[in-house]
């Protein structure tokens, strides 16, 4: 970039001491917010503070190549969006003892003069500290500005340029490089010359995907210009002070919707700076648009007001939790007299994720689903919600040759990060494990056990005490009918009840419901036995998986298991069985708990919704007649584009076929489910989108000429 002439602002202050651009008849920033409205407009709206959190598990070990948080912004003016940044991540650092680094990107026209960006930032005493840091390395005189802040953690850059020239000059590779956006400067009916098409090409062009943007403005011509680049935006009411903002993103930090309001109201009261706008970087697809059959939503259908949900585990429980927090009324009907009487009965389960050795489609998507379900169960505990558990590891006991090299093979080769899962020594293993094990093993070290029924429970008083939600139980859904005007039907043992959307998140009983036949869903029986704890195995910390698994003691009872019973439907408990489960740890594990049969307390036997390529299903239910109309020259090409979206039955969405790890994966399939009802930005992108689509099998069918 050539070195130009730079023009500093020209400033008038008010009498509250806030600075006012006499170009532009502006103000810098809204003094009587005392720096909430910066928090909110850009720091919140970011979800930065989340989104450190998950960088620095990634990059945790104090020789760990450290990661970089890249943001950049339009608009240093008095760099207050900086200082509140660099101020929170400084915070983030001394309690989380992250190695995360920051770096900043600004630019700036007409920067202020020193004199008077120090006048302004002294309204703020709490940064002065950072202020005089600021102070004193700003200098204007050179196109660029480079500073340190945090003993080097913090990086910031400052262009005295347009926007639009000054991110045109940066480069970066294909994969982007800002994680997040912070679209600050005057009103677009104030700096025209600014909020261009050219600018939003630029802002794209930088943005990695799934970055996040911020704004003051929900003019419509910064809207439009950002869907034109391949962001996605919505509207939620500001929580902070009950002002309309437009989101997108993140689905657990969205509100409720709001209508828009008209372009004079947008721009009436911009100067004040008093909605805002944010939104997530999907990107714009390259050659074809996405195959019919794999859109979603294609309709774009309303947000609903209410749901229905039928069944009563944790899919359900995450479901209703998920909705609630968005606002929207959700009734749900359980056809046991309490919650968690199905697969989620067990007194002790484990979690964690299925991982291979290559990241594949199975592997990503429990990664991401397991992250999901730590976060949720985590934040559940820290509002004070109440379950048994226990996050201390899990172990993937190498109790063969076979396995050994593949934990070598893990040491040497792994595509996962270590604090994911990383292989171990046999002393290692008995070191987190807390027993004798004798056997090296693949450590997850944030996996865990919870107790499912408390767990349950625990999600649903979460979402009853939102004010949204309602259970009802004892109510056994006979069959679910669509009417003609597009409503369901629901016939249940007390009554007959209509909603317009209605959820079926009901496990091995989805198979008893006649709309969901065409569904290639299997119940698979497996019984777990509760053991009495004893001196050998009492100390247990970690979770040990073999061919089944063994539990830390919750209540002095461990629970071992489990059989896989295909087409066996028969949920009464059965002593061979337990035999069974016994036989299989001895023969993995060896004498590690010396238990008989007589310490057998207890077992239990429940079914487990499966489907052929172990995968859940989320989504509207389809319709697979019309999909076979509509797409049998599949079988004839493969690769055929079709422009018709899935024909779907509109308003009834399924959740089901977790199999054993729902409690893996329901909080990011409940998660998915909601960002469909709501239209919202998905939190994984088309092809697991298609993996988990309930219409995946009748596309696979035709391909196959099935």
């Amino acid at each position: 970039m050539s070195k130009q002439l730079i023009n500093t602002a020209k400033v008038n202050f008010q009498t509250d001491g806030s600075p006012v651009s006499s170009e532009f008849d502006d103000i810098y920033f809204d003094a009587s917010s005392t720096c909430s409205q910066s928090e909110q407009v850009f720091i919140n709206a970011n979800n930065i503070d989340k989104r450190w959190q998950q960088l620095s598990k990634q990059s945790h070990t104090a020789d760990s190549e450290p990661n970089e948080f890249v943001i950049a912004e339009t608009g240093f003016g008095t760099g207050l969006n900086f200082l509140l940044t660099v101020e929170k991540f400084i915070a983030f650092k001394q309690q989380s003892q992250s190695n995360l680094l920051l770096k900043f990107i600004s630019c700036e026209k007409y920067p202020l003069s020193k004199a008077d960006l120090q006048r302004a930032l002294a309204l703020w005493p709490h940064l002065a500290s950072l202020s005089k840091q600021l102070l004193s390395q700003y200098d204007y005189q050179d196109n660029c500005c480079q500073m340190t802040f945090a003993d080097g953690d913090v990086t910031l850059l400052i262009y005295f340029s347009d926007a639009t020239q000054a991110y045109s000059a940066i480069n970066c590779s294909d994969e982007g490089l800002v994680d997040a956006w912070y679209l600050d400067g005057f009103a677009p009916q104030k700096n025209p010359s600014m909020w261009t098409s050219e600018l939003f090409v630029q802002v794209a062009r930088l943005a990695k995907k799934r970055s996040t943007l911020a704004t003051f403005t929900v003019a419509k011509l910064v809207r439009q210009g950002l869907e034109n680049v391949g962001f996605k935006i919505q509207k939620q009411k500001n929580k902070a002070n009950l002002n309309v903002n437009v989101s997108a993103g993140d689905a657990a930090s969205a509100g409720a919707g709001v209508n828009e309001e008209s372009e004079e109201s947008e721009e009436s009261e911009e100067s004040v700076k008093n909605e805002t706008l944010s939104a997530v970087y999907l990107g714009l697809r390259q050659g074809k648009q996405l195959n019919g059959f794999k859109r979603r939503n294609a309709d774009k259908t309303e947000r609903p007001r209410h749901v229905s949900i039928i069944g009563g585990g944790l899919a359900s429980a995450c479901s209703a939790l998920a909705l609630a927090k968005k606002g929207i009324q959700v009734n749900l009907y359980c056809k046991d007299e309490t919650l968690a009487e199905g697969a989620s009965s067990n007194a002790v389960g484990a979690i964690f994720p299925l991982i291979h050795q290559q990241q594949d489609t199975i592997s990503l998507f429990y990664q991401q689903g397991f992250e999901h379900a730590i976060n949720l169960y985590k934040q559940l505990l820290e509002d004070g919600y109440e379950f048994s558990h226990g996050f201390d590891g899990l172990i993937e006991v190498a109790y063969k040759q076979a396995l050994a090299k593949r934990v070598e093979h893990f040491n040497q080769h792994s595509p996962w990060p270590k604090s994911l899962i990383h292989g171990v020594s046999a002393n290692e293993v008995d070191s987190i494990a807390n027993i004798s094990v004798g056997h090296p093993g693949l450590f997850m070290p944030n996996a865990g056990w919870v107790c499912p029924p408390e767990l349950v429970k625990a999600v649903m008083q979460a979402a009853i005490d939102t004010g949204f939600c309602k259970v009802k139980t004892n109510r056994h859904i006979s069959s679910i009918k669509q009417l003609d005007n597009g409503h369901w039907l629901l016939n249940t043992n007390k009554g007959q009840k209509t909603a317009k959307h209605v959820v079926v998140c009901a496990g091995a009983d989805s198979l008893n419901i006649e709309v969901l036949n065409d569904l290639p869903l299997t119940q698979v029986r497996g019984q777990v036995s509760q053991m009495q704890t004893n001196d050998k195995v009492q100390g247990l910390k970690a979770v040990l998986c073999h061919k089944g698994y063994l539990t830390p003691q919750s209540n002095g009872i461990h629970c071992i298991g489990a059989t896989f019973d295909k087409d066996d439907n028969d949920t009464a408990s059965r002593s061979v069985d337990d035999e069974y489960n016994l036989t299989m740890l001895e023969r993995c594990l060896g004498d590690i708990a010396s238990w008989t049969n007589e310490d057998v307390k207890g077992s239990k036997a429940r079914l487990r919704c499966c489907t052929p390529d172990h995968m859940p299903i989320v989504g509207q239910l389809p319709n697979v007649a019309l999909h076979k109309e509509y797409y049998q020259h599949l079988s004839k090409d493969k690769n055929w584009h079709f422009e018709q979206p899935a024909p779907i039955y509109s308003g009834l969405f399924v959740l089901t076929g977790l199999g054993a790890r729902g409690l893996c994966t329901a909080p990011l399939l409940a998660e998915i489910l909601v960002s469909e009802l709501c239209d919202e930005v998905y939190p994984v992108d088309d092809e697991m989108l298609f993996n988990l689509a309930p219409n995946r099998f009748v596309i696979r069918d035709l391909i196959k000429r099935k």
